[in-house]
């Protein structure tokens, strides 16, 4: 009889190890749980600042570019202002009636042009982000060649702007 109770008191004891065992994985398992919890929030926090600083930093290179776009514009008109004097001088020595005509025509060209720097600078100003975003992404689903095209041409001319 003492052998089946040793025999009880070992099962029972086996049974209580197994539970603690139980127990134990179930609260490592909790704190596996709780890490990863505090590891996605605190991923998110940061993947939110990082957002909301790619947003500020758009937001002023928005307002820079469109700063250069102005001061590009003004100094467009006043190059273009600049040779239209010189070149009423000429007219006026008779030398060239044809640099003349010629200057005229750089003149209005040149304040056609500044004139959609001045209205593209305008339209940054006043363009929402999102907005933008999601006008860009439509253009792109609707027309990719023309898109691709475009990038490469603006890609093309900023390369050559910023080597000199």
């Amino acid at each position: 009889m003492e052998n089946t109770n040793d025999q009880t008191l070992n099962g029972f004891s086996q049974s209580r190890s197994a539970t603690g065992t139980t127990e134990s994985s179930n609260s490592q398992a909790g704190n596996i749980t709780d890490r990863a919890r505090d590891m996605a929030g605190t991923a998110q926090e940061k993947l939110a600042d990082v957002g909301s600083n790619v947003r500020e930093r758009a937001g002023t290179m928005k307002d820079s570019l469109a700063d250069v776009l102005e001061t590009g514009a003004d100094k467009l008109r006043s190059k273009a202002g600049a040779q239209n004097q010189t070149g009423s001088l000429a007219g006026a020595t008779g030398s060239s009636s044809v640099a003349l005509e010629g200057d005229g025509r750089v003149a209005q060209v040149s304040n056609r042009v500044a004139g959609g720097m001045d209205a593209t600078a305008d339209w940054l100003r006043q363009a929402d982000l999102d907005g933008l975003r999601a006008s860009v992404e439509q253009q792109v689903k609707e027309h990719p060649g023309r898109t691709l095209l475009i990038a490469a041409g603006l890609g093309y001319l900023l390369g050559k702007a910023l080597r000199k």
